[in-house]
C-alpha cells in the first residue's frame, strides 16, 4: 500500500483549506455543476457546515491536493443528509444515545486531466508560510482514494465516533464497495443534487473487518494511528459486553 500519496488534516491551515475549497470549487462547480460558479465568485466552495467540520486531504509528493473530504460533527444544524434524504423507520443508528455519528461529505478525488492543480505556487510551502500538515496519516498510499478513506478513518477513531452516514451516487457507491467498507442502505433514493441513496457505516464492523483480514485493501487504515484507538478483538468485545457492571 505505500505510495505517493499521503492523507493530511488541513484544518489548521488556511492554506490548506483554500485548496480544498477550491479543489471543491473545480469539483462541483466547473465539472459536475451541483452549483452554480456565479455563487463562488472567489473560486472557493464553502458553506455553513464547514464551521462544524474536520477537514482531510490527500497530497501527492509535490504537495498538489488531491482529493479532499469533510467529516461533518453533530451540531444543532444537524447533519446536511437530513435536509435531502429520510431514512427508513427502523433506522435508529442516529436516534441512539449511546452513538457518535458524522456525516461524509463534498468527497471528491482531482481527475489531473479535467483540473488545474489545487497547490501552492511552485510548490513551496516554506515560501508560502505554509506549515507541515496537521497530521499525517503514517506511510502514503499508491490510490488517492485509499489515502482518503484512511485519513477519514484515523479522524473519527481519535474523535471516538462510532458511525459514518454518507449520502453517495451510484459511481461512489461502486468505488467504496471495491474497498470493503461495509456500509449499509439507511434510506430511500432521494434527489441530493442527483439520484443518491443514504447510508450507515458501523466503524466496529469496519473493524471487525480489517481485523480479520478478509479485505487486504483495509489493511493500511491502521497504520500511523494510535494503538489507544484501536479496538479489542470482537470475541474479547463480544465477552465484555456480557460482564454484568459493577456495582459500588
Amino acid at each position: 500500500m505505500s505510495g505517493p500519496y499521503r492523507a493530511v488534516t488541513l484544518d489548521e491551515s488556511t492554506q490548506l483549506l483554500n485548496m480544498s475549497y477550491r479543489l471543491r470549487y473545480q469539483s462541483f462547480c466547473l465539472e459536475r455543476l451541483f452549483f452554480s460558479k456565479d455563487e463562488y465568485p472567489t473560486q472557493l466552495e464553502s458553506d455553513a457546515f464547514d464551521g462544524v467540520s474536520v477537514h482531510v486531504g490527500v497530497l501527492d509528493p509535490y504537495d498538489e491536493l488531491v482529493g479532499t473530504a469533510r467529516i461533518v460533527k453533530p451540531s444543532l444544524a444537524g447533519l446536511p443528509l437530513l435536509r435531502h434524504c429520510t431514512l427508513f423507520p427502523h433506522e435508529t443508528t442516529l436516534i441512539d444515545p449511546g452513538n457518535r455519528v458524522v456525516e461524509l461529505s463534498r468527497v471528491c478525488i482531482r481527475h489531473r486531466a479535467n483540473h488545474a492543480p489545487a497547490a501552492l505556487p511552485g510548490h513551496d510551502r516554506a515560501a508560502a508560510g505554509l506549515p507541515a500538515p496537521a497530521r499525517a496519516m503514517g506511510h502514503g498510499s499508491s490510490d488517492p482514494f485509499a489515502a482518503l478513506v484512511k485519513g477519514v478513518y484515523q479522524v473519527t477513531k481519535r474523535l471516538r465516533v462510532t458511525h459514518w452516514i454518507i449520502a453517495v451516487e451510484r459511481a461512489l457507491w461502486r468505488r467504496t464497495s471495491r474497498y470493503g467498507l461495509p456500509f449499509r442502505p439507511a434510506g430511500p433514493e432521494a434527489d441530493y443534487f442527483g439520484p443518491v441513496v443514504p447510508y450507515v457505516l458501523n466503524l466496529a464492523e469496519l473493524d471487525d473487518m480489517i481485523s480479520s483480514g478478509q479485505h487486504p485493501m483495509l489493511a493500511d487504515l491502521r497504520v500511523g494511528l494510535e494503538r489507544e484507538f484501536w479496538p479489542a478483538p470482537a470475541p474479547v468485545r463480544r465477552i465484555l459486553s456480557r460482564q454484568p457492571a459493577l456495582v459500588s
